[in-house]
């Protein structure tokens, strides 16, 4: 499984657009890796997770042709991880050689409501809309998606809508993607656990940093879900952990986020970043 981290910073991005603040100047000042833009991750070139406004730029800058993707997973519709307006250029004039005729749109029931909502006051063309199917999700059911075995956990996140974490299993390699997340409850790292097999790369939420806040996990979180997973058989010393969705209000750069994990094996993620897991 290749997995390709295309935007690996907050719900703002990191320097957030309007922030003048300390670690954003910094930012600006020190680029490369400590420049993050918005969430998302693609699997093996064929599955996406999240649509954020900085889609376009993310395969831009990789080398990615949206038309030769089939499936796109939404965790939740918070505007950093949907933006349902980017679906209004696959088609007609706008792309006249897709390789895939229809798209497909997994998530929560909110997914195609805000889908329809945005495209009643901006209309979409209907030989565009007509090629974009929405399947929602609900979290525990499996489901095969293109070849995989995709798991839907409910998110500790958003309480306003079911947000989504995801199981991603290809039969040799088995993803855990934990954002957007708070700790996870109970039943969700009951169901984790549980799983049956041992996790080959976990990426989790460590949007608080050194802060705590219930709907993200902050470092010291991520470190503990960590040492719980090993401890409880469902991750061991070859499980690749990687913490992701950093921000500038509880974050430093990335030279000190890697500072603050080095002992722990956690490895934190940045915008470019791929894991190349062979199990």
């Amino acid at each position: 499984m290749n997995i390709k981290i295309l935007g690996s910073g907050g719900g703002e991005g990191y320097p957030a657009l309007f922030c003048g603040c300390e670690h954003c100047n910094a930012a600006r000042k020190a680029g490369g890796k400590s420049l993050r833009s918005l969430s998302q991750t693609l699997i093996d070139g064929k599955l996406l997770i999240d649509l954020p406004a900085d889609t376009h730029m993310h395969f831009m800058q990789n080398g990615i042709n949206f038309g030769n993707i089939e499936h796109v997973l939404i965790t939740h519709v918070h505007d950093d991880h949907y933006c349902p307006n980017l679906f209004s250029t696959r088609g007609t004039d706008f792309a006249s050689v897709i390789k895939y005729e229809k798209l497909h749109v997994y998530g929560n029931e909110d997914v195609e409501r805000l889908f329809n909502g945005y495209y009643k006051l901006f209309p979409i063309r209907e030989e565009i809309r007509k090629n974009i199917f929405f399947h929602v999700l609900k979290p525990f059911e499996k489901l095969r998606i293109n070849g995989y075995t995709v798991t839907p956990l409910k998110a500790n996140h958003a309480p306003e809508q079911i947000a989504l974490n995801y199981i991603i299993d290809d039969g040799k390699t088995t993803l855990l993607y934990l954002l957007d997340s708070g700790y996870p409850e109970k039943q969700t790292l009951d169901f984790i656990l549980n799983y049956g097999k041992k996790f080959n790369c976990v990426i989790t939420d460590g949007t608080m940093g050194c802060n705590y806040y219930v709907y993200h996990m902050n470092f010291e979180q991520n470190i503990r879900l960590k040492k719980e997973l090993i401890k409880l058989g469902a991750a061991d010393s070859g499980t690749r952990f990687i913490v992701s969705h950093i921000t500038h209000n509880h974050c430093g750069l990335h030279g000190e986020t890697e500072q603050y994990f080095e002992k722990s094996g956690i490895v934190p993620a940045y915008d470019g970043m791929e894991i190349n897991d062979e199990n």
